[in-house]
């Protein structure tokens, strides 16, 4: 994942000519607390250099999500270098409150 740091990126996207997207993306070498996740935020869990997971907060109402990178049925996901995540399939939180939606550069592109 080459991305520029988050706090410039932070700082960047506080300039008035620019709008940060909904969701900027870290690296992280385990999985979050729940307490540890923040709105606005995913977390990409890579283990010896291995995308595992992708975590995240409901944008609807702020469920921990947890989506495999790996494995059978995994997602995609793309980091550009502004530090904006593209998953891919769509995301469907069919556990509460059924918010189906898709994340493209970091922002949310609610499915109808």
């Amino acid at each position: 994942m080459l991305c520029l740091p988050l706090s410039l990126m932070e700082y960047v996207f506080h300039l008035p000519f620019l709008r940060r997207p909904r969701f900027l993306a870290e690296a992280a070498p385990e999985s979050p607390t729940v307490e540890g996740l923040q709105p606005n935020l995913l977390i990409v869990e890579i283990r010896d250099g291995h995308l595992k997971w992708a975590h995240f907060l409901c944008p609807k109402c702020s469920d921990h999500i947890e989506l495999p990178l790996a494995g059978k049925a995994p997602w995609s996901i793309k980091v550009d270098l502004l530090r904006r995540p593209t998953l891919a399939p769509s995301i469907w939180e069919k556990a509460s409150c059924g918010a189906h939606f898709f994340l493209r550069k970091g922002e949310v592109l609610w499915w109808k």
